[in-house]
C-alpha cells in the first residue's frame, strides 16, 4: 500500500491546529489565575460583610449582597467559559460550543437580572432582560434537542 503524500493544505493544518492547541491551554490558563484572583476577592468581600453582618447588621444593604452574588455569578461565568474552552481543545464538536456558548450568554444575562437595579430602571427594561433570557432559553432547548 502506497503512503498518500502530506500536502501543502495538510501541512498547514497540523501547524494551525498545535497553534489552537497552544492558544488555547494559554487561555485556559490565563482565566484559571483570574477564577484565583476573583476567589480571593470574593472571600475578602464575604469576611467583610460577614464581620459587619455581626457587629453591626444596620450598615449592611441590599445592595451588598447583591454585589457579593452578582460577583460570584461572574466567577460561575467564567468556570464555565474556561470549561467551554478545555471542551473544544478535546472534542472539536461545533454543536457542543455552540450549546456552551448559550449557556454563558443565559448565565450572564441571568446575572444581569439579579445585579439588576429594578429601582432606577422602567418595567420595558426589565420584560426586554427577561424576553432575552427566555429566547436564550428556547435556543439552547432547540439546539440540544435537534435531530442529527
Amino acid at each position: 500500500m502506497e503512503k498518500k503524500k502530506e500536502t501543502f493544505i495538510d501541512n498547514f493544518l497540523k501547524i494551525f491546529l498545535r497553534f489552537e492547541q497552544v492558544i488555547t491551554i494559554i487561555l485556559t490558563l490565563i482565566i484559571g489565575l483570574i477564577v484565583l484572583a476573583s476567589i480571593v476577592r470574593i472571600g475578602q468581600n464575604f469576611i467583610d460583610l460577614f464581620f459587619r453582618d455581626i457587629f453591626r447588621p444596620e450598615e449592611i444593604t441590599f445592595e451588598d449582597y447583591q454585589s457579593i452574588f452578582g460577583k460570584i455569578m461572574t466567577l460561575l461565568i467564567s468556570l464555565e467559559f474556561m470549561s467551554s474552552i478545555l471542551k473544544v481543545l478535546k472534542t472539536h464538536e461545533i454543536k457542543t460550543l455552540i450549546q456552551d456558548v448559550v449557556l454563558i450568554t443565559a448565565l450572564a444575562i441571568a446575572r444581569k437580572l439579579i445585579i439588576f437595579d429594578y429601582e432606577h430602571h422602567d418595567a420595558a427594561s426589565t420584560i426586554v432582560l427577561g424576553g432575552v433570557l427566555v429566547s436564550i432559553g428556547i435556543f439552547y432547548f432547540l439546539i440540544k434537542f435537534e435531530k442529527k
